[in-house]
């Protein structure tokens, strides 16, 4: 990942191990290199690529603009149609420079800061980042890692809290898989609260939940009672190299479910998707790790671009979370079951 700084020994977090109410102290004020868009603009966008060309108009063999790169906020215009990309995408939005950028690469994103909620216990407390990016500093104090970005629609569990020399407070998260530990600035995320974790029209009888993930448009669709209640664009498995990753068809079950999960995958097919953290809102339905999930990391979705995985955008892959069943309780970290919505691969 781009954008890492590394850091002397006395300059990193120490660990919190108190409770509510208390801080751990942080030795220096944190900085970053990075500084988020301040606007009343309706629209922002997180450019997701490095070298990102746009236009004068909405159109790839257009006349070229200008480059845009990893991470730059821009203020955008409401979407508008112009030239398909890749014979699928034809969603373009334009900048107060009047110049367009194709869609697939830009995250929409807000810039929300949050009220800090001092009342996090040792527990942990699942939070969501709201702003574009945040920087994620890493606590341990034997200064060996450089620290992390997290990205908006990211989850995290937050376990305490810090506080530096300028009274300026960050949670702690500790990530889900290899247990590492980092400061993030507290008003860049927010808490989620149980209510908002309530299921989404909860059923007696399994069979009354269907999902089915058409790998041909891909597109997914659920249904309830035999009605059609959602569906939307997705991203499925890909032919990488030579390499099948697709999607398997067949007739599956939600068999797991986790609201934020570190994913790695050593078989990279993006520019920025072989470490990831915080991917939110996660069902698997097969033995071998494929899941539903929302995504911060590319925005092409009807077009293949996974691992394997369903990948969804994040409102859509938090309701399929929260309507299909097994039901998780709001601040379980994980929860199995053998019995769950019936999911079919076409």
């Amino acid at each position: 990942m781009s954008n890492r700084d590394s850091f002397s020994r006395r300059q990193f977090l120490q660990r919190c191990t108190t409770g509510l109410g208390s801080f751990a102290l942080i030795p220096a004020p944190l900085r970053s290199k990075h500084s988020l868009l301040e606007s009343d603009s309706p629209v922002l966008g997180r450019v997701l690529f490095d070298n990102v060309q746009t236009y004068e108009q909405p159109d790839l063999n257009g006349a070229k603009a200008s480059i845009r790169n990893f991470n730059e906020v821009l203020q955008l215009s409401q979407p508008i149609k112009g030239a398909l990309l890749n014979g699928h995408n034809a969603i373009w939005f334009v900048t107060p420079q009047n110049e367009f950028i194709q869609s697939t690469s830009i995250q929409i994103v807000q810039n929300q800061l949050n009220i800090v909620q001092e009342n996090v216990l040792k527990s942990g407390r699942l939070a969501e980042v709201t702003v574009p990016f945040t920087d994620a500093w890493p606590a341990d104090k034997q200064g060996s890692r450089a620290h992390q970005i997290f990205f908006y629609g990211s989850l995290h569990w937050i376990y305490g809290l810090g506080k530096d020399a300028e009274n300026k407070i960050f949670y702690l998260v500790i990530e889900d898989r290899w247990n590492e530990t980092y400061y993030v600035d507290a008003t860049h995320m927010s808490i989620i609260e149980d209510e908002e974790l309530d299921p989404i029209a909860p059923v007696d009888d399994l069979k009354q939940k269907k999902i089915i993930v058409d790998t041909t448009r891909q597109m997914l669709f659920s249904y309830q009672d035999e009605r059609l209640v959602m569906a939307c664009g997705v991203s499925t498995g890909q032919f990488n190299n030579g390499t099948n990753l697709s999607t398997p068809p067949g007739e599956y079950f939600i068999n797991y479910k986790r609201p934020s999960r570190h994913m790695v995958h050593s078989d990279k097919v993006g520019i920025n998707d072989s470490e990831l953290y915080g991917v939110p809102w996660v069902s698997y339905f097969t033995d071998s790790g494929i899941a539903f999930h929302g995504t911060y990391w590319h925005n092409d979705y009807t077009h293949p671009r996974s691992h394997g995985c369903v990948n969804m955008p994040i409102q859509a892959a938090k309701w399929l979370y929260l309507w299909s069943d097994p039901i998780i309780a709001p601040r379980a970290k994980k929860h199995t079951s053998r019995y769950g919505t019936t999911v079919e691969v076409i």
